[in-house]
């Protein structure tokens, strides 16, 4: 725990606290606003397509001008597009604004990410990288229930501007205590091949199969929940709890056993939560589905970064990052946007039962190899 990872980790909690404050509350107040299921699926999805668009670049950027500036950059938009979903009128102003928004995540945590893997020793990468995710984990514990219970004492537009708030917070510590960690700058030219790591391609495709997950459950759940007359919050705070108790033990063992195996476990894991969910109506099989899941996603996720960072060089680490991000984000945008469409068809319990499909596909392919 040296002040460098401290000061990292706790603007990285606010950041994503900023985010997960409305991530339940989002999704029903497009419903309230007068939004489809397949329009709701669109507007959350499209968070991840700006972010998308900017994870490549930014990984170039932060190996040859710093992680620095990025991460100032993205909690900035953070701070604005939060305050500015109170601004909206109708579902295609929302749809703006979160494309907007979504821009930010393109940006803070692809350098943040690579900033952590600088002051990481090679042989603890795992179980770090693990503890630095669980900020983001300790923030789902409390922003969805939270953001929920600020709506119903200060409405939609007050938990806008708290959010914008808690972005605020990342962003000043992000300028007045962190210190640029890029050593050797790397000076290659901007391109289509520059932009993605190639050594954290495969793992990057795992990924994209356990976002994949994700994005169908952050884009439905609440509504599904809210069906039952269950507060969806129950989900995420009990998903996160296990998470972060999961995130530093799984972290250690990948860097034990390998990266695949412990991959392919949290992938197994979660195609499990999704069956549970899809069956789920009361408060205590929502929250045996959010302990299921929360236990597979920190035993994968934490595998999965290390595996992208593992075969990359130094002056590299922005790149594997990035294409990391890049894959998480067309995880989560065709999970949640195609899930619209299966949500509209189908209902939840086929849509639900169907993403799980590709959860086992995540894990046996990332049992093909061995490291």
């Amino acid at each position: 725990m040296t002040r460098a990872f401290a000061v990292l980790w706790l603007s990285g909690f606010a950041f994503f606290l900023s985010f997960l404050l409305l991530l339940s509350a989002l999704p029903i107040f497009a419903r309230r606003m007068g939004a489809s299921d397949s329009a709701i699926g669109l507007i959350m999805g499209s968070f991840a397509l700006t972010s998308l668009a900017l994870r490549p670049a930014t990984g170039w950027a932060a190996d040859r001008y710093g992680r620095r500036p990025f991460m100032i950059a993205g909690a900035l938009v953070f701070t604005l597009a939060s305050i500015a979903y109170g601004w909206t009128a109708g579902a295609a102003g929302l749809l703006l604004v979160r494309l907007v928004h979504g821009a930010g995540m393109g940006l803070y945590p692809t350098a943040a990410s690579a900033m952590v893997a600088d002051v990481t020793p090679p042989q603890r990468r795992g179980e770090v990288l693990g503890f630095y995710g669980a900020a983001g984990s300790i923030a789902m514990a409390v922003g969805p229930m939270t953001g929920i219970a600020l709506v119903g004492r200060f409405d939609f537009t007050g938990l806008f501007w708290i959010a914008g708030a808690v972005a605020a917070v990342a962003l000043l510590m992000t300028l007045t205590a962190v210190d640029e960690t890029l050593v050797q700058p790397r000076a290659v030219p901007f391109t289509a091949g520059s932009a993605l790591s190639a050594a954290a391609l495969f793992p990057s495709l795992v990924t994209l199969c356990l976002m994949f997950t994700y994005g169908t459950q952050v884009a439905f759940l609440p509504l599904h929940a809210d069906a039952h007359g269950v507060n969806p919050g129950v989900f995420f705070l009990v998903s996160a709890a296990t998470i972060t108790v999961a995130r530093g033990p799984a972290g250690r063992l990948s860097d034990r056993l390998g990266r695949p195996p412990i991959a392919a476990t949290g992938l197994l894991l979660a195609a499990a939560a999704l069956v549970m969910l899809a069956f789920s109506e009361g408060t205590l099989g929502l929250a045996l589905a959010g302990a299921i899941y929360g236990a597979a996603y920190g035993t994968a996720q934490p595998a999965l970064m290390a595996w992208c960072v593992d075969n990359a060089a130094e002056g590299d680490r922005g790149r594997a990052m990035g294409t990391f991000y890049s894959a998480l984000e067309i995880g989560i945008a065709i999970g949640a946007m195609s899930s619209g469409l299966a949500v509209a068809r189908w209902g939840f319990t086929i849509t639900f039962l169907a993403t799980a499909g590709i959860a086992i596909a995540g894990a046996t392919l990332a049992l093909t190899r061995t490291r």
